[in-house]
């Protein structure tokens, strides 16, 4: 990388290290939080939760129009700018419907897309695996940081002082757009792979990439519903809100350390049932035992194990994205993953809130383990398909 790709990348993952570490943050207290609040339940607290990723879902394709013609910074200004005014409708919210109504504005400052269409931008195509690198690794800093940052300030200052940590990470990041990142910049153009894929290969690839936005779809679906339950579960053993981050943090160094082996095993595969289905066998076992755990000992080794197979999946998925996706057709292919990765908060949290309003969490943490084997079997139908040189052209 030259100097200028540095800074792009370096901008860029900073960018979304410090608007993710406001966003996370209320997801390890959120339901005990939430439950305070007049006009709250299950149903309520769950839709309050996903609908963020609703939102996103809807408006990464016109966000990512609209920077095409108008310029990526005047749209990443709108996009926080907006972030910014849902955060504060939150913070200063006493009802959960208000709350609701700035998680939907929050969601409304859809700019992830057009992040990485500023990466891509500013890139040559032989660095920008590795500039996706640093950006997955500072979410991933991110969100560690915001599963212990939220029970401490949570403690001392309530979900406010979380919503109030959303904006002025926000605010940061607006700061940043404005004074630091660059205008904008020649597009570096992919080298000609062209557009001539056959059309088995194209069958084929978009059956891969239907794979992969499934598993996307339910990573995300599985962590925002299992955090509906976590917290819940964690206070019914004794645990104290303010010592949720100790916990969170020795899960998370645990996690990060026990995936190690599964990158390292299946690093140069490109086959994605080789790729995804240790990951989903993991994650089963967690939810199996999480539903029928006695003793906060084994409920804390079922919530490593999930975070096993969840981070491994959160690392690998992206670098399978584009390497299955031709590169000519590489951007719409990310956009679909982020689509669907929106629509899994969404459907975590809203579905999630339903099925602990009608039934209990123990039948919430079964259904999410029943989803787990219906994944697998998808992926494997999908799997035969991409490999059948007469599958039908989609």
């Amino acid at each position: 990388m030259n100097t200028s790709e540095r800074t792009t990348a370096a901008i860029v993952s900073l960018l979304y290290f410090v608007r993710m570490l406001g966003l996370f943050s209320i997801l390890p207290v959120f339901t005990l939080a939430a439950s305070k609040l007049y006009g709250s339940g299950p149903m309520l607290i769950g839709l309050t939760l996903g609908i963020y990723g609703l939102f996103q879902a809807l408006l990464q394709v016109p966000y990512g129009y609209l920077s095409d013609r108008f310029g990526r910074k005047p749209m990443l200004i709108a996009g926080l700018s907006i972030f910014i005014a849902g955060s504060l409708v939150a913070a200063l919210a006493e009802r959960i419907e208000w709350v609701l109504v700035g998680r939907a504005l929050q969601g409304s400052g859809a700019i992830a897309g057009v992040l990485l269409a500023v990466l891509a931008d500013g890139m040559r195509f032989e660095y920008r695996a590795r500039a996706m690198a640093m950006v997955g690794g500072s979410i991933g800093l991110a969100f560690g940081g915001s599963l212990v940052l939220g029970p401490l300030l949570y403690a001392y200052g309530g979900l406010q002082a979380l919503f109030y940590l959303a904006a002025l990470t926000g605010t940061l990041a607006l700061l940043l757009v404005c004074l630091v990142l660059p205008g904008a910049s020649n597009l570096m153009v992919d080298p000609a792979e062209g557009d001539d894929v056959s059309e088995a290969g194209a069958v084929s690839y978009r059956l891969q990439l239907q794979m992969l936005n499934l598993s996307i779809f339910m990573n995300h679906y599985l962590l925002m519903s299992s955090f509906l339950v976590i917290p819940i579960m964690l206070s019914q053993f004794g645990v104290a809100i303010d010592e949720h981050a100790v916990y969170y943090l020795c899960i998370l160094l645990g996690s990060f350390l026990l995936m190690l082996p599964l990158v390292i095993r299946w690093r140069g595969s490109l086959d994605i049932l080789v790729k995804i289905l240790p990951a989903i066998a993991v994650m089963l076992v967690g939810f199996l035992v999480l539903a029928w755990s006695p003793t906060l000992t084994l409920f804390v080794v079922a919530v490593l194990v999930f975070f096993v197979g969840f981070n491994y999946l959160e690392a690998t998925l992206p670098a399978l994205v584009s390497k299955v996706a031709p590169s000519a057709r590489r951007g719409s292919a990310m956009g679909f993953y982020s689509s669907s990765q929106f629509l899994g908060i969404f459907a975590g949290g809203s579905v999630g809130g339903v099925l602990i309003a009608l039934t209990d969490i123990t039948t919430l943490l079964a259904v999410n383990a029943a989803l787990l084997m219906l994944w697998a079997g998808v992926l494997m139908v999908l799997q035969r398909g991409s490999n059948s040189p007469r599958s039908p052209a989609m």
